[in-house]
């Protein structure tokens, strides 16, 4: 029997060999080596299949650059020269005053001879004028003799009198006066009557005895017309 039979014989009685003991592993079986007590049947898994992800790429448009205008500013428009004008003056206002004896003293008008003067000059009836004769408002007026001269200047006016009679006058009490015994009313002073002639002006201040209470026992009173 020549090679080629014999491998044929061999091959085909290890197939029946095979066939009649269907125990006998096949060398492709998983088999558990016999010192682990009892058969543990080990099952593999088929490996699962792999997902395939598509990648889908997105091309991007060019971000399109919004032209630039450029905006030349405008000129700005020259302003017209500023006229200033000249300041209005303020008013000043003008303060009253008689100017005697070296002090030139405000005076106020008042309602009556009984108002307190103070420490400036009041004036009665346009032509009284009336103060107290501390040094600072007509304490000098004892110096003043007839001929001598004083101005008046009210409202930006300035007039100028000349003194023509003095007279003292004894206090009987705020609106009654005595002269050489014979009692008068103050209104007679206040209109600048004396001795039966009308003035133009009087000035009166205390003299004699002083009370100090800013009064005295006499009155000394200057007659003037305006010259």
């Amino acid at each position: 029997m020549n090679i080629g039979k014999k491998f044929l014989i061999l091959l085909f009685s290890s197939f029946v060999g095979i066939i009649s003991n269907p125990e006998l592993p096949f060398a492709s079986d998983n088999v558990i080596p016999s010192d682990i007590s009892g058969a543990v049947e080990t099952v593999l898994e088929a490996p699962k299949p792999v997902e395939t992800v598509s990648v889908v790429t997105k091309s991007v448009p060019a971000t399109t650059t919004a032209p630039v205008t450029t905006v030349t500013p405008a000129t700005p428009a020259t302003p017209a020269p500023v006229t200033q004008s000249a300041p209005t003056p303020v008013a000043t206002p003008q303060i009253n005053r008689i100017n005697i004896a070296g002090r030139s003293l405000e005076f106020v008008d008042v309602a009556n001879t009984g108002v307190d003067s103070g420490n400036h000059v009041n004036r009665y009836n346009s032509k009284f004028y009336f103060g107290h004769n501390s040094a600072g408002v007509f304490g000098p007026l004892y110096n003043v003799s007839v001929g001598d001269t004083f101005s008046v200047t009210e409202n930006g006016t300035t007039k100028n009198y000349q003194v023509k009679a003095v007279a003292i006058y004894e206090k009987v009490n705020d609106y009654t006066l005595r002269l050489n015994g014979q009692e008068l009313k103050m209104s007679v002073v206040a209109r600048a009557r004396y001795s039966g002639v009308n003035y133009d002006i009087s000035v009166m201040t205390c003299y004699g005895t002083s009370y100090g209470n800013g009064d005295a026992s006499h009155r000394l009173v200057l007659f003037a017309n305006a010259i």
